[in-house]
């Protein structure tokens, strides 16, 4: 078995989650239904451009807002309107929206914490396995999980796409703080560092929670406060801007900074290095790779095209790069991650998009990190 043929059954124990075996399906689900949507691809796809649009909300990685429609109006000749942006904003649009009668969005890709705490609790999902038609999507054996993955409880709304190590807890300008100096979590502590940490605010749902969550089950609530209160560490809502920040030295320690926003500074040349700490375990997360379709849709047909579309080996291969992402496919080669992105076969790993601990520990994470940050 290769680096590649990681093992993506999670199951967690305690502070960690440990990546198993799972057995391939050997042969496809029987062929979905498309409930009161069109009920065959052909149907589907021409429903579809009836329509005449979807409207799909994602991150806001650089590129994205450009190729992803690009490629989805090449595959299917319908027109897309893109919604760049965090989840918790969309979450708070979708939320007045409802309120209103109103409904405009039919496909979301995002991360677990508003997927499984606002989207799926308020029920604003509409079942997406009954409608994923195409046999690349429907055939488990193209899925390092035997079948396509479903996070939620019914295993029918949400659908993970992608399952990445975290490259590193840490990112560090070289030319002003040296590698040497960070032996352990202890190390952050010096004082030399107070008030040259920064992060993605721990204290909203994001990339900074998905590692201040792993910090606070690991290392608890004291040593959480002296890093992240004592330390004065920078707080930003922007992930370009925590990547800037560490880049330009600025502050030049990076807690959980996303690595795609560092690409343009590792190819200029600039002095970044990042790196893990033993005692702190490495998370595997799904980034931007939640898909749902969502109740009331505007655009059901299009969106039930978009959603077999991003799934499929020519949708993944589109979105990963994009997101930085290790898909859960098992045909598509990640060549756009660093192989320390991907999760080994036997390795012990900090599953942080399991939905039970994203509705438990991880929402004691946030509220804590924000009763001390905010």
């Amino acid at each position: 078995m290769t680096r590649r043929h990681f093992l993506l059954g999670a199951a967690l124990s305690g502070a960690a989650a440990v990546v198993v075996a799972c057995t391939p399906q050997t042969t496809p689900p029987p062929a979905p239904t498309a409930g009161t949507a069109a009920s065959s691809w052909d149907q589907v796809l021409a429903a579809g451009h009836s329509e005449g649009k979807v409207v799909v909300s994602g991150p806001p990685d650089p590129g994205a807002s450009t190729a992803i429609p690009e490629a989805f109006r090449k595959f299917s000749g319908i027109d897309m309107e893109y919604l760049a942006g965090n989840s918790s904003q969309l979450a708070s649009r979708i939320q007045s929206e409802r309120a209103a009668g109103q409904y405009t969005i039919d496909v979301s890709l995002a991360g677990a914490d508003t997927v499984y705490g606002t989207f799926l609790a308020s029920g604003w999902l509409a079942p997406l396995k009954p409608v994923l038609m195409l046999p690349d999507v429907v055939d488990g054996k193209l899925y390092r999980t035997g079948e396509p993955w479903f996070r939620d409880p019914q295993k029918q709304m949400v659908m993970q796409l992608f399952n990445s190590a975290t490259v590193a807890l840490l990112a560090l300008n070289t030319q002003m703080v040296s590698p040497d100096d960070f032996k352990d979590s202890s190390s952050l502590l010096d004082p030399r560092w107070q008030g040259k940490i920064c992060t993605y605010d721990p204290g909203v749902n994001g990339a900074g929670i998905a590692t201040a969550s792993a910090v606070y089950v690991t290392k608890g609530k004291d040593y959480c406060s002296q890093l992240y209160k004592g330390q004065n560490v920078a707080l930003s809502r922007d992930y370009q801007q925590v990547a800037d920040w560490v880049a330009h030295g600025n502050y030049p320690i990076g807690i959980g900074v996303t690595h795609q926003y560092l690409a343009d500074y590792y190819a200029a040349g600039l002095p970044l290095k990042e790196m893990n700490l033993p005692d702190i375990p490495i998370t595997v997360a799904g980034g931007f790779g939640l898909v749902n379709l969502w109740n009331n849709a505007p655009h059901s047909n299009a969106a039930i095209v978009f959603a077999n579309w991003i799934a499929s080996k020519d949708g993944i291969s589109v979105y990963g790069p994009l997101d930085n992402g290790v898909p859960v496919r098992n045909d598509v080669d990640p060549t756009w991650v660093t192989p320390d992105q991907i999760p080994q076969p036997g390795g012990r790993y900090f599953d942080t998009y399991d939905p039970d601990y994203v509705l438990t520990k991880r929402q004691e994470a946030r509220d804590f990190f924000a009763s001390i940050l905010h």
